[in-house]
Parts: structure tokens; sequence; C-alpha cells
């Protein structure tokens, strides 16, 4: 223990100790009267013998009470201080981690970051007590540092800088953190002044750091200050660690839906989801998740299959409550699928004028005619490049090299595909099909009639589709990496163009050939809280309105991308202003490390393990305002054992 102030208490003790004993000292002085007899008052007569001021000092109760009182109200002068640990600091610099997880919440409905809050006001109200008031800066960390206040010992501004602080639901960098705090701190090593103390006041749940040997602080001595329950309590989350979208490559109008949830606490926990399209439900599962342990939280998953070329907004909930809310919901915007680049090869001068309107129906990003010419295969293949082209039509036009791209091929038997004539003359009809294939969905071959054709002499790889009397007329090959649907007879051979259903086999073939080429995690898309995004504005807008969870306006200039604010909150979003598919933006989550709210009660910095305390053990405690507190209880008591005195 330690004074901040000892000599105004040691002047006191001079000037009140005498003063108080000295009404001990001082004797009665009485006047002399004149009275008949003095047998009847003994100790009168006694008194009456002393002549000088002074008396023998008798201890009592009531001077031990009084001195008790005087020595507690010097002690209380002289502010002494309960340090712990290391020695007092002077200068600190205050990271307060406001990441998804500080908001989890405890059975009052208090989140760790109002704790984490409270543990630093309480810091700043310690330090102003100092006798040479210390300095203090206020920095809070998500997934990147902000500074809240520099180094100020005004404890009002401090204050007001803690409790401005938000909440986030972004994933803890304590790297970059202690990297801002190591860069401050290292300014006071250059101008011959002790480094500050860094005081990080966090659940421990932070990402991994960057070094295998644990996290590195530049400059300073760090203290830990632990929030949350302790370790041996148990915690109660189960939250979505991974949501996203990809197309079926067998059947690219199917997207299927993947979801990976995880627990934190200590127990299985039966709930369930509800996977929603545009607002509406779509799919209902129960699903248990296992409990944590050691080795790391329990997880399992679920799945969704559902009907989708187009656009829309899928979100997944789940249906209880539990600590932390930002993980129990997640969102994607799945974009429209991108209009291919189609070329149309054709014999002769003119294309099929039926297929070539067919295909401008579909509303092609690109659509380019070509005849074909004779060529070598090397010529050829570098003709129908991936980068100018997503499909290539032919039109009774066979390729003698397959192309690396999509195909599709009416009248045509391209290299290694053999064809047969028909049996007999005439025309002939379709006499199954297999209904179940994406080329094939919802679409009626009973009236189509063709001509001119027998059958495909098809490879055993091969699939085929729809059969004639003889062979299949229609199949699908794999080749080169890519798909080839072929149709054995020409348009102009058949009556398919005055039936409707040609139309559907177009849009099935369109989805089959190019949405397959999307790619797998391409479909839905999702960005998480603090992360930068960029979208594109349309050609009229002159500001973005941010409508969400948090509402903002980004004024914009002529660039046409603008990069909007970071959204720190989960939750969809949309802005006004800017082009589709950007125009809504779904913010999840998305980690194991938030979603894991056990709390953590050491760090490896510097390659030495760092132990959470509390507040108090960090900033050294004044001891006053107990002492002030005893003083007047022993005043209570003195003025009892008088009041007893008096009425004996």
């Amino acid at each position: 223990m330690s004074f901040l102030s000892p000599w105004p208490a040691l002047v006191a003790a001079a000037v009140a100790v005498p003063l108080l004993l000295l009404l001990y000292f001082l004797k009665l002085r009485r006047r002399s009267m004149r009275i008949a007899s003095t047998m009847l008052w003994p100790r009168s007569a006694e008194d009456l013998q002393a002549n000088v001021p002074f008396q023998r000092l008798r201890w009592s109760l009531l001077m031990l009470l009084q001195l008790l009182v005087v020595a507690t109200l010097l002690a209380a002068l002289a502010r002494p201080v309960v340090q712990t640990g290391r020695s007092p600091w002077a200068r600190v610099i205050l990271l307060i981690d406001r990441s998804a997880s500080m908001n989890a919440r405890d059975a009052a409905g208090h989140s760790r970051l109002d704790a984490a809050k409270a543990a630093a006001e309480q810091l700043v109200q310690r330090l102003g007590r100092r006798r040479e008031p210390g300095e203090l800066m206020v920095v809070a960390f998500g997934s990147s540092p902000q500074v809240y206040s520099g180094f100020e010992s005004n404890r009002q501004i401090l204050l007001d800088a803690i409790d401005s602080i938000g909440p986030t639901d972004e994933q803890a960098n304590l790297d970059a953190a202690l990297a801002l705090a190591g860069a401050f701190a290292s300014r006071d090593e250059t101008v011959d002044q002790p480094p500050p103390e860094v005081v990080l006041i966090s659940d421990g749940g932070v990402g991994e750091p960057i070094q295998a040997s644990g996290f590195s602080l530049q400059a300073g001595d760090l203290r830990f200050i632990g929030v949350g329950p302790e370790p041996n309590e148990a915690v109660d989350n189960v939250g979505i660690a991974t949501f996203s979208a990809r197309r079926d490559y067998q059947d690219p109008g199917k997207v299927l839906v993947f979801a990976r949830l995880v627990n934190a606490g200590p127990q299985p926990i039966d709930t369930t989801f509800t996977l929603r399209l545009d607002g509406q439900p779509v799919g209902v599962k129960s699903v248990r998740v296992p409990a944590a342990s050691d080795r790391g939280l329990g997880e399992t998953s679920i799945t969704y299959t559902l009907d989708l070329s187009g656009p829309a907004v899928l979100m997944l909930s789940g249906n209880r409550r539990d600590d932390l809310p930002g993980d129990d919901t997640a969102a994607l915007v799945l974009r429209p699928p991108a209009a291919p680049r189609i070329a149309l090869v054709h014999p002769g001068d003119d294309p099929d004028p039926f297929l070539h309107g067919l295909v401008e129906a579909l509303q092609p990003q690109r659509l380019v005619v070509l005849p074909s010419q004779p060529s070598n295969g090397d010529d050829e293949a570098l003709r129908w490049s991936s980068d100018e082209f997503d499909l290539v039509i032919f039109d009774r036009v066979s390729p003698r090299r397959w192309p690396s791209i999509a195909t599709l091929s009416f009248g045509a038997a391209p290299v290694g595909i053999g064809r047969s004539p028909p049996s007999d003359p005439g025309g002939r009809r379709i006499l199954s099909w297999d209904r179940q294939h994406p080329v094939m969905r919802h679409v009626s071959l009973d009236r189509l009639v063709y001509a001119d054709f027998g059958g495909y002499d098809l490879p055993q790889d091969a699939t085929p589709l729809a059969w004639g009397p003889d062979e299949p007329v229609i199949a699908v090959v794999r080749r080169r990496g890519a798909r080839h649907v072929l149709v054995g007879f020409a348009l102009q051979q058949s009556n398919w163009p005055m039936h409707v259903s040609i139309t559907v086999f177009m849009q099935n073939v369109l989805d089959y050939l190019t949405l397959g080429g999307e790619g797998l995690d391409s479909v839905g898309l999702a960005a998480q809280p603090g992360r930068p995004i960029t979208v594109r504005r349309l050609p009229e807008a002159r500001q973005l309105s941010i409508e969400g969870p948090i509402n903002a306006t980004v004024e914009v200039d002529a660039e046409p991308e603008v990069t909007l604010p970071n959204f720190r909150r989960v939750g969809l979003y949309r802005v006004r202003g800017a082009a589709p598919p950007m125009d809504r933006i779904a913010v999840n989550m998305s980690s194991d490390i938030e979603s894991d709210i056990r709390p953590r009660r050491s760090l490896v910095v510097n390659a030495q393990v760092t132990q959470a305390s509390t507040a108090g053990a960090v900033a050294p405690l004044e001891l006053w305002p107990w002492l002030v507190a005893a003083a007047i209880g022993l005043l209570v008591i003195e003025w009892i054992v008088y009041c007893r005195r008096i009425r004996g």
C-alpha cells in the first residue's frame, strides 16, 4: 500500500492529535465559594488542593474512539492506494473489444460490451483520483481499430468517448489493434518516456494471430481484463456459421442451399430452421446440433434444394432465442443469371430464320451469326474461344473438332458421333423421352414429327434424352470439359417450330449449358461485417441511399463504381441508386470464432501467456472512501457511548 498525499495528512496529524489530547490534560478550574461544610463533598475537597491547570491523563473509551476517528480521517486525507501486481501507471492505451461475441447477453439482458464499458469507466474514475492525473487513450476494435479519444486526462471527455462506443457484428482482429497500440506506445520511447500500458478489455474471443508464436505488441506491456461469464459457466448459442448456395452441376436450374450450424453450449440442442425465398417460407427443417467440447464447437449441416433460375433473396433463420442473436439469421442475394454470349453457325449465306429469331428472343448478351467456313481443327478451336462465347449453336453444321465450350447442334453429327438413315421414308414421331432430365423438363414431344433422320449411334458415355422408332434422336455428350446437346434433325425438317415446346426446350438448354458455368459458390452474394463493398451506381444516380439495420447516404461523383461505408451490423440492406444485383446486400456474421461465445481467460502476447484479471487488479484502488465511511461509523459509536454516560 502507498499514499498519494502523505504530507497534508502529516501536517493535519501534527495539529489535530495534540489538540485532542490537550482536552484531556486540562484540569477543571472551579470558583471559590464559602459553604457551611465540605464533609459531604470529599472529592471536591481533593480537587481544591490542586494548584496547577493540568491533570494526569486518564485513559477512557471516549478518548480512544475519538483518537480512532481522527486517525481514520487523517489516513483518508493521505489517500492510501492498494496496488496489486505491477507498479502504478500514468499513461494507458485502452483497447475495448466490440466484436460480435461482445453482444452476447447475460440473464439480466446486459451485454459483454456493457460490462467492458463499465470496466473502462471504472479505470477512468480511478485514474482521475490520482495526485498526478494520468492520461488515457480510448481505442475500440472489431475487424479494425478505431481511436475514440487521444491521450486525455479530462475524465468527462474520456467517459463520453467510452459511452459513444457502439456494438458491431465484426470478427475481432486483435493483431490490428495491438499494431495500432504498439505504434502509439513506441512514440514515448523516442522522447525518453516509459511506454504506456496497454489494457485490453475483452471476452478473449479474438481471431487467430498472424504469427504462430502468438500476438505481438511492439512496445509497452499488455494487461488483460476479462469480461463475460466465468470459464466454468455454461453458455447458450446455436448459430449459422456458413450459408451458401450453388447450382446443381447436373441440373443448373436447381439451386442447392447449404448451411453449417454450430453449438457453443455444453448440451446438444434440438431446434428448427426456416428457409424463406423472397420472404415466403419454402422449407422448414428440424435438426439436432451436437454439444461443444474441448476440441471445438459442435456442428452439423442442413441442405435445401430449390427450383430457381432467376434472381431472389434467401433468408435462413432459427426459431429459438439464445445469448447471441447476431448469428441466428443469415441471408443470400441470388444474382440473376448472366446473359450468355452466343454464336450461331449456319451453312450457306443465311441462317434458319426461325432459329435465328428464337435465339434472339432468348435475349443473349451478344449474338454473332457466322457462316460455316472450311478450316482445320486447330483454327476452328481457336475460333470458338471461351473468352468470346458461352454457347455455340450449330445449325446443320458439324464441327471438325469438339469445342471446349458448350454447344447445341441441329441436324448435325459432330466428330465421333455416327448417324443412321431412317428405316423408311416419311415423317417419324418421338416414341419416348426422359422427362426428368433438366433439358427435357416440361417439354412435350407428343406431336413432334421429323424427317430425314434415323438416329444417333452414341458412345457409352453419352446420355440419350429422346428416342425415335430406330435410335436416340436427342442426346447429351460431354467432351473437352463441356456439355454438348445434339438434336439429330434440322428444325426445317420438322414441325417443332409450330409448337410451344421448342421455346421451353431452348430455355432449358440455355439454363443447362450456361448456368452451370457460373461456378460452385458464385450464385449467392453475401458479405461479412466490416468488409468494404463496392457497387456500380445507376447512370442517373447522384447519391446512394442505404436502408437496413444501419441507414446512411453516400454522395457519388462521376465514377461509375462507389465504395460504400463498412456495414458493421448483420442484416439485409437495400442500396437505392445502385445497379442490380448489388442494390441488395446481405451481411452475415459467418464466423466460428465469434459464434463460440465461451470466454477465454488467457492470451499469448510476445510469446508469453497473459492471464485475465479484473479492473481492480489493473488500476490502483484508493481506500479513502472506505476510511471516511469507517470514521462516520466510529463517530456514531462515540456518540452512543457519550449519551449512555450522561444518562448514567
